[in-house]
C-alpha cells in the first residue's frame, strides 16, 4: 500500500512541477477559440506561411486584426497569400519576409532584425514556428544521411537558431510568446516517419526546457501537437494519410484526424 502511495505521490509531484513551469501542451483536442482582444494589433510572425497550416493560420490571425509578418522560402507564394488576407491590418500592412531556415545564423539574425524593425519597430509579440520539412515515408533502417540532415536542419536547427536570435529582444521588453507547431509524432512513435518523428521529439524537448527557463521572465512557450491535419495541400485520400490517421486513432490522446477548420477552435495563446 505504501509503495502505491509513493508511486502516486511521485507522479503527482512530476505533474505539479510541469504545471508550474508550463502554459500549455496542446493537441487539437484542446479547444477554445482565439479571442480577438488577445491578438488585435499584436505583431505575429508566422513561418511556413506560404501553404498548409501556416497559410490557414495567417488567414485566421489576419481576420482577427493581427499585424502579420509571413515567412517562407517562396516569395511568390507569400505574395499570393498576402493578397488573400483580410482584416483590420490586412492585406495592406502584412509584411513579407522571405526566409530559409537552413541559411545559417547570420542570415537568420538579419531576418530577426528586419522583423523587429517592422511596424515602427514595435517588435515581435508572437513567434509561430510552423515551417517544417517532411520526407516521404521510409522505415527507420532506410533513413539516409541526406534525409536526416535535411529534416533536422529545417525542423530542429532552424527554429532553435531563430529563437536564440529573437528571444533576447523579447527579454528586453519583458514579454513575448513562442508558439511551436509540433506534432503528435513528437509524443508517440510514428511508423514510417522515423526522421520526422525524431525531429519533433527534439523540438519538443528543446522548447519544453526553454519554457521552464523563461517562465518567470515574461516569456511564454506553447507547444501544439496535432495529429495529421487535412489541408487543401495534403493528399487527403492517400494511403499514407489514412494509415497515419488510423494509427493515431489508437492513441488515447489523439483522435487521429484533424481538419484545417479545427485550427480555428484552438487557442494558441493561452
Amino acid at each position: 500500500m505504501m509503495i502505491l502511495f509513493l508511486i502516486f505521490l511521485a507522479i503527482f509531484i512530476a505533474f505539479f512541477i510541469k504545471f508550474l513551469t508550463a502554459d500549455a501542451d496542446f493537441t487539437l483536442l484542446s479547444k477554445g477559440k482565439v479571442k480577438r482582444e488577445e491578438i488585435e494589433d499584436k505583431v505575429i510572425w508566422v513561418t511556413g506561411a506560404s501553404r498548409g497550416i501556416g497559410e490557414i493560420l495567417a488567414k485566421q490571425l489576419a481576420s482577427l486584426g493581427a499585424k502579420l509578418i509571413i515567412s517562407a522560402r517562396n516569395e511568390a507564394e507569400l505574395q499570393r497569400v498576402k493578397q488573400q488576407l483580410t482584416g483590420k491590418n490586412a492585406p495592406r500592412n502584412v509584411m513579407i519576409l522571405p526566409l530559409d531556415l537552413t541559411s545559417g545564423e547570420e542570415s537568420l539574425r538579419v531576418a530577426v532584425e528586419k522583423a523587429e524593425s517592422f511596424f515602427d519597430a514595435a517588435g515581435v509579440d508572437y513567434m509561430i514556428h510552423n515551417a517544417a520539412y517532411e520526407r516521404p515515408k521510409s522505415t527507420a533502417l532506410d533513413v539516409t544521411e541526406e534525409s536526416l540532415k535535411a529534416t533536422l536542419d529545417v525542423n530542429v536547427v532552424g527554429p532553435i537558431s531563430l529563437t536564440r536570435m529573437l528571444v533576447p529582444y523579447m527579454l528586453k521588453r519583458g514579454r513575448g510568446h513562442l508558439v511551436v507547431m509540433s506534432s503528435a509524432a513528437g509524443k508517440t512513435p510514428a511508423p514510417g516517419q522515423a526522421v520526422y518523428s525524431a525531429s519533433k521529439f527534439a523540438v519538443n524537448g528543446y522548447f519544453h526546457t526553454l519554457r521552464s527557463e523563461l517562465c518567470r521572465k515574461g516569456i511564454k512557450v506553447t507547444v501544439v501537437c496535432p495529429g495529421p491535419v487535412e489541408t487543401p495541400n495534403s493528399r487527403t485520400g492517400s494511403t499514407e494519410m489514412k494509415s497515419l490517421q488510423q494509427y493515431f486513432a489508437t492513441m488515447a490522446l489523439f483522435d487521429g484526424k484533424n481538419n484545417s477548420s479545427d485550427l480555428d477552435q484552438i487557442n494558441l495563446f493561452p
